[in-house]
């Protein structure tokens, strides 16, 4: 339908421009716009196999996606903002997971990538890491590393380079050393503790 709204329009704008007035242009285009707004899936898969695929799927992300197509593919023409509302989503979730499927198929999910960017930041690999965070750990029990400075010093000679405290907690953090322990006393005592004789 959407394709016949925009071929009478292409054919009201070459063959008769002096008789369609500026009124029924508006009201085409947004007809037309209208249509554009209501999802319709490309049938690589029926609705059964997208059941299936919804059902099979571990990954929380990609079972949101299998639920979205399965929802288009179940309730045809509607609008985004339903299907975002019905199923507790943005309408630009809605109108992208629908555009990857319709464009890469059934295979829309391998391209997708959840995280950061640990290859391009990282200064040492995971396997590197777990070497160095051994080395450290047989030094901390013999009592000759006692602190995250002495962590940080180890780790800038390994480097050759200054890393910052946040890589460091980081580091901590990703391998299960990071263990707060709280203060003595508190730093800001009050004043007559502070001075008391």
């Amino acid at each position: 339908m959407c394709v016949l709204i925009l071929e009478v329009y292409k054919l009201f704008d070459t063959c008769y421009e002096s008789i369609h007035t500026n009124l029924m242009t508006r009201y085409i285009k947004r007809l037309y716009i209208y249509c554009m707004r209501i999802l319709q899936l490309t049938p690589y898969l029926s609705t059964a196999e997208l059941s299936n695929k919804l059902m099979s799927c571990i990954n929380i992300h990609q079972r949101s996606y299998w639920q979205i197509l399965l929802s288009v593919s179940n309730n045809p023409n509607k609008k985004a903002e339903e299907y975002a509302q019905f199923l507790g989503v943005s309408k630009s979730k809605v109108y992208r997971i629908v555009e990857l499927y319709n464009k890469h198929g059934v295979g829309f999910t391998e391209n997708l990538k959840w995280g950061g960017r640990r290859k391009e930041t990282s200064y040492l690999s995971l396997e590197e890491e777990k070497a160095l965070m051994e080395n450290i750990r047989s030094k901390a029990l013999q009592g000759k590393i006692l602190t995250a400075k002495d962590v940080r010093i180890v780790v800038e000679k390994k480097l050759k380079k200054k890393v910052s405290d946040d890589y460091i907690w980081s580091l901590f953090k990703r391998h299960n050393w990071k263990k707060k322990v709280p203060r003595p006393q508190h730093p800001k005592p009050p004043f007559r503790r502070k001075y008391a004789v």
